[in-house]
């Protein structure tokens, strides 16, 4: 694999990454227990103002290992794997023309594509469980963000087809049902547009089944987590033309349940403001991990009825993911000072664990993605 270790130098400004605190036992398995973590990152050149992107990938099992720079021509936000091939992944860009395929065994970009002309991306994508499509939320940008998702040969990136997100601006989408169905974010765009909802459309009649809206016309939709069970936490940023420091939201329904956005603490959840960005789902305890950057919070909360867990003061924190043994929540976090970081809280008791802070680990974007090439 082609990799280039995070050293100090004039125009990164990053070092090589360190575990501090409890040293990580590191045994040979063949499988990993915490396993990769991916995410994407954005760097300024201090000497010339040039910027350069890329996909950022830390072995978690080994804290020697040299964190892989993956260079790419856009500044990434979600990334999609490859069901049948572990060592690709697809990277969008969020409101941009950005899309590339990558190989992360061969260190490299391997296909680029783009939407078309009246067209941008708009951050998320996924494949079907045969790995044969790759379906990518889209929107038109000249009317009134029309959302739809875009039908790409998963090998060629071919451009086959289109269906309606039966809403605007589409940001996340995720299929469930054995690929049948696919749930959707749709942010709303504008204040005037079309109110913000999550939809779930059938992919072969391409027919809306179920179209939930919010219960305040404030919130962009943004990301959504979904449970084996159908249960749906979904996190919201402020709607296009409010201010910045308004609040966004963290939205819960058990399968088949109310649609309803979280109110209490009214003391916490007034300071959910701007954009709560990543949302993780723990199968096994039912608990919703959030983050929230604008915040500085990260907070764990009850999947059945909705009741705060646990928060903590974290600044600008952004992913959120579950390790591969299942067992941990990995945060992204920090900007300047501190620099980029990671910490994992244990899934069990929320409890930050000692001897797994990382930094600097050159993630700065939205979202963590938790890997393993033996998966």
């Amino acid at each position: 694999m082609n990799r280039q270790n995070l050293v100090t130098t004039p125009d990164m400004h990053l070092q090589k990454p360190s575990f501090s605190g409890e040293e990580i036992p590191v045994t040979q398995v063949d499988k990993p227990q915490l396993g990769l973590i991916i995410g994407t990152g954005q760097h300024q050149n201090q000497a010339n103002g040039t910027r350069r992107f890329d996909l950022c990938s830390i072995d978690l099992d080994n804290p020697s290992f040299p964190l892989t720079l993956i260079s790419m021509h856009f500044f990434g936000h979600g990334i999609t794997p490859d069901p049948t091939n572990p060592a690709l992944v697809s990277v969008f860009e969020k409101r941009g023309r950005g899309a590339c395929e990558i190989d992360l065994k061969q260190g490299a970009v391997t296909r680029t594509f783009e939407p078309a002309t009246n067209r941008k991306f708009y951050g998320h994508g996924a494949y079907s469980p045969n790995g044969k499509l790759l379906f990518c939320t889209e929107t038109i940008v000249e009317d009134d963000y029309e959302g739809l998702i875009a039908v790409r040969d998963a090998k060629t990136h071919e451009y086959l087809g289109e269906f309606p997100s039966y809403g605007s601006s589409p940001h996340d989408c995720h299929l469930i049902d054995s690929g049948a169905t696919m749930v959707i974010t749709n942010g709303g765009g504008p204040m005037k547009g079309i109110l913000p909802s999550v939809t779930f459309v059938d992919v072969n009649t391409e027919k809306l089944l179920e179209k939930l809206e919010f219960d305040t016309p404030n919130i962009n939709a943004g990301h959504l987590g979904i449970s084996k069970q159908g249960h749906l936490a979904v996190v919201s940023a402020q709607r296009e033309g409010l201010p910045d420091q308004k609040p966004g939201g963290i939205t819960l329904r058990l399968a088949g349940g109310e649609f309803h956005t979280l109110k209490k603490p009214a003391d916490l959840v007034e300071r959910l403001l701007g954009e709560t960005l990543s949302v993780c789902i723990h199968e096994a305890t039912g608990v919703v991990g959030a983050t929230t950057p604008a915040g500085n919070l990260l907070t764990f909360w009850d999947l059945k009825n909705g009741n705060l867990l646990r928060h903590y003061e974290l600044q600008n924190p952004r992913g959120i993911e579950l390790s591969q043994d299942d067992e941990n929540f990995v945060v992204s976090f920090g900007a300047g000072n501190p620099p980029e970081a990671l910490c994992i809280f244990d899934a069990e008791t929320l409890e930050k664990r000692a001897g797994y802070d990382l930094a600097p680990t050159g993630i700065t974007g939205s979202h963590l993605f938790s890997y393993s090439y033996f998966s």
